[in-house]
């Protein structure tokens, strides 16, 4: 498990990576800062990884970090997302989990938006 600090719209949260080849491709990129945008609930931001063998899924939860390449993003789950019918996120298409994020419920609506998105920052934990 590797622990990265993630900074959201001036919001920081906690996270852990799953053991992965592809987190390890995010972890020598670090530091890593980009613009974000949301889906939802969802808080997702372009990085382009490479994925060998990925077991992708449709189901997350809240809490999840996935990277979905599709985008290719990094998507943080805070919540549901316009596809979802209740409270659970779902995914635009599949994605790999690749870890998990500490959070409060009223964090996502501290996360400042500026005119071209989310500023995001990913770095190792301090």
């Amino acid at each position: 498990m590797n622990n990265i600090r993630i900074t959201v719209g001036g919001v920081e949260f906690a996270g852990t990576l799953n053991s992965l080849p592809l987190t390890e491709q995010l972890l020598s990129r670090l530091p890593y800062e980009t613009i974000g945008e949301t889906w939802g609930k969802e808080v997702y931001f372009p990085i382009d990884l490479t994925v060998d063998d990925p077991v992708l899924v449709d189901e997350v939860k809240v809490g999840d970090i996935a990277y979905w390449p599709d985008g290719p993003d990094i998507c943080l789950f805070f919540g549901r997302t316009p596809k979802s019918t209740d409270d659970v996120p779902v995914v635009a298409s599949p994605v790999l989990v690749i870890g998990t994020f500490q959070f409060s419920p009223e964090d996502f609506d501290r996360i400042e938006r500026r005119r071209n998105g989310i500023l995001v920052n990913v770095g190792p934990a301090q």
